[in-house]
């Protein structure tokens, strides 16, 4: 009988083995590139989006912003000017009350957008925080018991007890003078006032225009005595990396001191014009 040839057959499946390689080494398709993520907005641009910029402040902080006794609505310099520095930006002004001693880290755990609570521009603030164009001129001073003597310069703290408001640039103050008895720190100035009223303290460091608020309130209580023992500017405090809020809030104030909005402000709380001049 004739033998069958295999060959053919062989071959065959050498063939299809080949083509079955072949396409399983074939590349798959390229993925179609991943959308380019959009870039986070800024501090700023997010303010305008809400149209609310959130203020952080101390609301015992006479004459800058405090409770009014009858409504308790806050008023103040610093209520008036960001509610006018609020219409220049296009936003509504939200203040967030909080405890002074603690509000360069509640700015940076972002709680609020700035900081407008008549705050001191300093070197040790300025290695956490930035500031706005300053727009009061300002200084630290002492304030006695009215009738107490013997207070005239800083060395005349030596020895003695001083009081001033935990977290404010009069503890700043106090913390680098020599020989003091002791740097009695409160929650508020108004805790301050009221120990010295009733003797429990000799002296209280004070910005000048929170102390003329107290003779002010208190009249023959209180008398500032002695000389100006520091000069210093107040500021908006704002976050380093919203530079696009500061220009825009920098821009608001230049407006308001060369058309006299600022100086009207300073009028009707102190009677006199403490405020900056624009460059």
């Amino acid at each position: 009988m004739k033998k069958s040839s295999i060959w053919p057959v062989v071959i065959m499946l050498l063939i299809a083995l080949v083509a079955a390689g072949c396409s399983s080494t074939k590349e798959k398709p390229a993925a179609a590139p991943e959308p380019a993520k959009q870039a986070e907005k800024n501090t700023w641009e997010l303010v305008k989006e809400k149209g609310v910029l959130v203020a952080g402040l101390d609301d015992t902080f006479a004459p800058m912003g405090y409770r009014d006794e009858k409504t308790n609505e806050l008023i103040g310099f610093d209520i008036d000017m960001a509610e006018e520095l609020g219409k220049r930006l296009g936003v509504k002004i939200q203040w967030q009350p909080t405890q002074w001693d603690g509000v360069i880290l509640a700015l940076d755990s972002k709680r609020f957008d700035v900081i407008i609570s008549g705050m001191t521009v300093t070197e040790e603030r300025k290695k956490s925080i930035n500031f706005s164009t300053p727009y009061i001129n300002d200084g630290l001073v002492m304030v006695v018991k009215k009738g107490t003597t013997g207070f005239k310069t800083a060395e005349d703290l030596k020895g003695k007890v001083v009081g001033t408001q935990a977290g404010s640039s009069g503890e700043e103050a106090v913390k680098k003078m020599e020989g003091l008895k002791e740097a009695k720190l409160y929650k508020t100035f108004p805790d301050a006032f009221n120990d010295l009223q009733i003797g429990r303290i000799p002296v209280v460091v004070v910005d000048a225009m929170t102390a003329g608020h107290y003779l002010g309130k208190r009249p023959g209580v209180f008398e500032v005595v002695g000389e100006q023992l520091t000069k210093e500017p107040m500021a908006i405090g704002i976050r380093k990396a919203d530079v696009e809020l500061k220009e825009a809030i920098d821009k608001a104030i230049a407006d308001m001191q060369k058309d006299g909005t600022l100086t009207k402000i300073s009028m009707k709380w102190f009677q006199k014009d403490i405020t900056t001049k624009a460059e």
